[in-house]
Formats: C-alpha cells, sequence, structure tokens
C-alpha cells in the first residue's frame, strides 16, 4: 500500500505544470521598460555596427561581463547569417523569477529581416538594476525556462 501511495504521489509531481508569474506590464515603470529595451536594442545593433565593447560591471553582473568579445562576434556571425540584420522588438511579458534567481525576465518578440522562425530575445534584470543576460531563441507562446 505504502508503494501504490508512494508512486501516485511521484505521478502527481511530476505531472504538475509548472507556471511561472507573470508581471502586468504596467506593474514596471515606463523608464525601466526604456532601460531594458535600450540595452537590448543595444547590444542587438552592434551586430549592424560591429563596434563591440565590453560590458561593464556597473551595468551588467560579473557573468556578464566577462563575456569576451570574441563571444559578442561569434553570436552576432550567427545571428546575421540566419536572421539577417535586427529591425525591432516588442515586449510581450515580464516573468517574475525573483523566487529562483532574483531576476525579472523580461521576454521581446524580435523582428530580423528574415522572420522564419520568429525570434525570442530574453533579457534578465536582477533586482539590483543590473542585466544578468540577454539570450535570443525560437519564439514559444508559452514561456519555457531557458537551459
Amino acid at each position: 500500500m505504502k508503494n501504490v501511495l508512494l508512486l501516485v504521489f511521484v505521478v502527481l509531481l511530476t505531472s504538475c505544470k509548472t507556471t511561472y508569474p507573470k508581471l502586468s506590464l504596467n506593474a514596471v515603470s515606463e523608464n525601466e521598460k526604456q532601460r531594458v529595451y535600450d540595452f537590448g536594442k543595444r547590444i542587438l545593433e552592434t551586430c549592424i555596427t560591429r563596434e563591440f565593447i565590453q560590458l561593464s560591471t556597473k551595468e551588467v553582473s560579473e557573468g556578464l561581463a566577462k563575456l569576451s568579445l570574441a563571444e559578442m562576434q561569434k553570436a552576432c556571425d550567427h545571428l546575421d547569417k540566419n536572421h539577417g540584420k535586427f529591425i525591432d522588438m516588442k515586449l510581450i511579458e515580464i516573468i517574475d523569477n525573483t523566487y529562483r534567481d532574483n531576476c525579472l525576465i523580461y521576454r521581446y518578440k524580435a523582428n530580423f529581416e528574415k522572420n522564419v522562425p520568429l525570434k525570442e530575445i530574453r533579457i534578465w534584470v536582477q533586482k539590483n538594476g543590473k542585466f544578468a543576460g540577454i539570450v535570443y531563441k525560437n519564439w514559444q507562446d508559452q514561456y519555457i525556462t531557458y537551459k
């Protein structure tokens, strides 16, 4: 009987769908949303200008500041080759991930010259205001954690 209960408990735990709390777009100030947008746009536009600058720990986390210019160049080469030039991005939602890694995650739909498939830009912002990460991936309507 104990084994059956244990099995039911394990099945229930593994079948539960993880949900991530979302903030209303109005819950974040326009200034903060603009600051995050400007950071993402600046990073993506370096792919066009090829004027890479080292990120400073005044603005970003230590981990992001350690990103080398060669790594930035490689990411831009991949984006340019597969998606063309960055055009713009639109904020779709903000995920409250403070319970897990003390960050808010801004999800943008990004427009590139070639929009097949549609891309997502995610920007992590720590509670102290520093940027902790930026990635691009294929857009999915449902938020799935980045690994």
